[in-house]
């Protein structure tokens, strides 16, 4: 009987360890997968693998800015589920069925140097052109894409915020965003990273603020989902026209913005609403920063 008793408390010893080393094998790969598309260093406060459901639970994802820009943080998520064919996984393929992205904040930062966070993003390599304050010496190849199969991805950002320190003391803006939008047929980490920027540049207007080239960022992306950001990112590319007459006339800029959105496709009806909310977000930080306003 204490046989008994002492195999069946090592099996559970023996199960126990097996669990574990299974969360603490899969959070090393996560962090390096993470790690290899951004570039940047990461935090994973918790990851639980169930095997019996298929389910990878991620919490509390903070991903860092590099160093030069003030500790700050990329993106903050709270929570990760992720949904994983087995059989797939056993087979040596990375193949989610569905993931699902719970963001709190996504932060866009430039420091003194007028460099963009975005800018040191390795899954953005290729897809920007030179900034003025960027060296130009330094030639830098697309990072190279991780496959990966994704069915279907859902993407939830709570807000935007972009911290400028270039004028010598910081300026912060939020914009409350509240993005929740699915997307399928994904093949590789970088077009994740890509999606996640494209999103939270175009719901939030930012782009236009710090020249940021949404158009360039789009064409690289692959797949069903980029068919719906495709009109979008014209969309916005005929915004920017607007936009850049704001500084003259702020008070206008949302009639304009009106009519730059009138005429898109039900196909991207959703995206050009969020986009419009952020043409009408810059334009009130603009009209903020603008010398030749009038106070009332």
């Amino acid at each position: 009987m204490k046989i008994l008793v002492k195999l069946i408390v090592g099996l559970v010893v023996v199960l126990v360890v097996l669990v574990l080393a299974h969360n603490i094998v899969v959070k090393a790969a996560v962090e390096t997968g993470v790690k290899i598309v951004t570039g940047m260093p990461l935090n994973i406060g918790k990851l639980d693998l169930n095997l019996s459901n298929t389910l990878v639970d991620i919490e509390a994802l903070v991903i860092k800015n590099p160093a030069g820009f003030h500790d700050t943080e990329l993106v903050d998520i709270p929570k990760i589920l992720v949904d994983y064919n087995f059989s797939d996984v056993l087979k040596g393929k990375v193949h989610l069925e569905n993931i699902e992205f719970d963001m709190k904040q996504f932060t866009v930062v430039k420091n003194e140097k007028g460099e963009l966070n975005l800018d040191r993003l390795k899954a953005l390599q290729g897809t920007q052109k030179p900034s003025a304050q960027m060296p130009r010496t330094e030639s830098k190849a697309p990072a190279k894409a991780i496959p990966i199969e994704i069915d279907m991805m859902r993407l939830k950002i709570g807000k935007v915020v972009y911290i400028d320190y270039s004028s010598g003391q910081p300026s912060t803006k939020e914009f409350r965003i509240d993005l929740d939008q699915s997307y399928q047929n994904i093949t590789d980490l970088n077009s994740v990273v890509r999606l996640i920027v494209l999103k939270a540049m175009m719901s939030s207007g930012i782009s236009n603020l710090v020249n940021f080239d949404i158009g360039s960022l789009e064409g690289t992306l692959t797949g069903a989902f980029s068919t719906s950001t495709k009109l979008a990112a014209q969309a916005a590319a005929k915004s920017l026209d607007t936009l850049k007459t704001a500084a003259r006339d702020p008070s206008a800029i949302a009639d304009q913005a009106e009519g730059v959105f009138k005429g898109t496709s039900d196909a991207v009806g959703s995206t050009a609403k969020e986009m419009a909310g952020g043409v009408k977000n810059v334009a009130s930080s603009l009209k903020k920063l603008n010398p030749f306003s009038k106070s009332e």
